[in-house]
């Protein structure tokens, strides 16, 4: 049995949430590969609980988009896919812009000395080859603009489609992107915002989102043995008008 999977014990939360935090947590570690039948009654067994929070959870994560529910069938691990990855990306692209736009005349000095230390703190976890700090840092960085919009529905939205790109990042961050390259994009993010530079912050973040999808989608094409197609982003869709 994964460790991600051990039985539960805390009882601070519902157990659906913790139920799926264990799943969630399981599929970006890769213990339940993609395209994977998930057996239900021996997940409950597993996490010592009953099938109704394991059924619960599994909703949950079917609206996140990590697990794909099917009548007659079951709940499967979403398989990895380059139309999802595209359409993901590109609806981050401009909602996330927008989000920069909203978030940034309500950023704060606390904010911008937060966004500095976990910077540093990205560096840190980088020299030392430590995806899950990396990648719980470099969230916390983004949904603390973000979180300044004030706006719970669009923090949602964001946050969904974050939980959606983990299961592509997990997987490739490290082998697609430069450390130092997304070092810099943060940086350069974080210097925009501080200089209320709106247009420029929001071209920034969406380069940076532009530049992963890039890079996930070379590597990704390369795992499934298949060339990538000629698409566009939204900083390459300006220039060609």
């Amino acid at each position: 049995m994964s460790k991600a999977l051990r039985p539960i014990e805390d009882s601070r939360r519902t157990l659906a949430a913790q139920v799926a935090e264990r799943i969630r947590h399981a599929i970006l570690n890769r213990d339940l590969m993609p395209g994977s039948r998930i057996n239900q009654p021996q997940l409950a067994e597993d996490l010592n609980v009953s099938l109704v929070p394991v059924r619960e959870a599994l909703k949950t994560l079917e609206a996140e988009g990590l697990v794909t529910i099917t009548p007659r069938r079951g709940a499967f691990i979403t398989e990895i896919s380059l139309d999802d990855l595209d359409e993901l990306y590109f609806a981050r692209q401009l909602i996330e812009g927008e989000g920069i736009r909203i978030a940034l005349p309500k950023l704060d000095d606390d904010d911008f000395a937060f966004l500095r230390q976990t910077i540093d703190a990205m560096k840190v976890a980088t020299d030392a080859g430590d995806i899950h700090s990396f990648m719980q840092r470099n969230r916390e960085y983004h949904m603390r603009i973000y979180q300044a919009m004030n706006n719970r529905h669009l923090v949602q939205v964001i946050d969904a489609m974050w939980e959606r790109s983990e299961l592509y990042r997990f997987r490739y961050m490290f082998v697609t992107r430069n450390a130092e390259t997304i070092h810099q994009e943060h940086e350069a993010i974080l210097v925009a915002l501080m200089n209320r530079d709106t247009e420029l912050a929001v071209k920034l973040a969406r380069d940076h989102i532009w530049h992963t999808r890039v890079g996930l989608y070379e590597q990704i094409s390369q795992d499934m043995s298949i060339s990538s197609p000629a698409t566009v982003g939204i900083s390459d869709r300006k220039s060609a008008d």
